[in-house]
C-alpha cells in the first residue's frame, strides 16, 4: 500500500499540515500558535523548513558536540554515563549523541536513568540519528516512551516510532493506551509506520482507542487515523467498532450530527 492509495480529502490535508506545523513548533521550542502564519505554507515546505532549521541548530555548535564526543571515547562507559547524567544538559547530550557509533550510543542509554533519557529524548531529532535510535535495546525503549507518553509528548514519540527497531516499536506499543495511540498517530509523518502499528495492537487497545474519541474527544485525532491507515487495519478497526457497546456508538452518531466527526470517517467504521 503506498501513499498515493491513502484517502487525500480536505480532512487528510488539513491533518498534515496541522502537524507539521506542530512539528516545527516543537524544533523551535515555542509555542505552535506563535507560527500562524505558517499556516497557508504547504506541508511539503514546512518539513524541508524543520528539517534545514535542526540542520542548522546542530552545526552552529557542532565543534562543541565534537569534542564532548571525542572525550567520552576515552572514558569508560559506567564512568561516562555517571558523568553524562551528572553533568551534561539533556539538549547537549542529545546532540552529542548524534556523532557516536551506533553501538557505544546503544551501551551508553542502558546506563543512565530512563527519566535523563526521556528528557534527552524530548531534545532529540530521532532522524537525524537512525542509527543510534535502532541500535537501542527494546525495552528501554519502551520504558522511555512510557515516560514520554506520561508527559504529553506525542510528537517526540512519534518521531522515535518511526526510527525504532520493529521489536523495539512492538515493545512500545504494548505499553500505551487507547487515547494515548490517538495522540501519536495525529502526528506521525510516515503513514506505512502507522499501518505497521496499527497491527501490533491488540483488540483490547482498539476498543481502548475507540472509547478515547468520545471520552477524551480525540475526535481530530481519530479522523486523522483514519485518513492515513490503509484499507485491511481500517477494516479491523471497523469490525471492533461493529462490536462495540450502544453507548459508544451512540455518543458516535452524536458527534457526527454536532459535526465533530466527519462523516466520511464514519463512514470507514460503518462500512458504508
Amino acid at each position: 500500500m503506498t501513499g498515493t492509495d491513502r484517502p487525500e480529502g480536505p480532512h487528510a490535508r488539513n491533518a498534515t499540515e496541522s502537524a507539521e506545523l506542530r512539528r516545527l513548533a516543537h524544533t523551535l521550542d515555542v509555542d505552535p500558535a506563535r507560527l500562524a502564519m505558517l499556516a497557508a505554507v504547504p506541508p511539503a515546505q514546512l518539513r524541508a523548513l524543520r528539517r534545514q532549521i535542526a540542520g542548522a541548530l546542530f552545526e552552529a555548535d557542532r565543534p562543541h558536540f565534537a569534542r564532548v564526543a571525542a572525550l567520552s571515547k576515552t572514558v569508560p562507559l559506567p564512568v561516562a554515563a555517571k558523568l553524562t547524567e551528572a553533568t551534561l544538559p539533556p539538549l547537549l547530550a542529545a546532540r552529542t549523541a548524534e556523532l557516536l557509533e551506533p553501538a557505544k550510543a546503544a551501551d551508553l542509554v542502558t546506563r543512565v536513568s530512563e527519566r535523563y533519557l526521556a528528557d534527552v529524548s524530548a531534545a532529540m531529532d530521532a532522524s537525524r540519528a537512525p542509527e543510534v535510535v535502532a541500535a537501542i535495546p527494546p525495552g528501554k525503549v519502551a520504558n522511555v516512551a512510557s515516560e514520554l507518553a506520561r508527559r504529553g509528548e506525542w510528537i517526540v514519540i512519534a518521531g522515535f516510532v518511526e526510527q525504532v527497531s520493529e521489536p523495539a516499536l512492538r515493545a512500545s506499543v504494548a505499553e500505551l493506551g487507547g487515547g494515548q495511540l490517538l495522540h501519536v498517530a495525529d502526528v506521525m509523518d510516515d503513514a506505512s509506520r502507522l499501518d505497521l502499528v496499527g497491527g501490533m495492537l491488540t483488540d483490547t487497545q482498539l476498543d481502548e482507542l475507540l472509547a478515547a474519541a468520545p471520552a477524551e474527544g480525540l475526535w481530530r485525532e481519530l479522523g486523522t487515523l483514519l485518513a492515513q491507515l490503509s484499507p485491511e487495519p481500517t477494516q479491523r478497526l471497523a469490525r471492533r467498532y461493529a462490536a462495540a457497546g450502544p453507548e459508544v456508538t451512540a455518543a458516535y452518531d452524536r458527534a457526527v450530527a454536532d459535526g465533530a466527526l466527519d462523516a466520511t470517517d464514519h463512514d470507514r467504521l460503518t462500512g458504508r
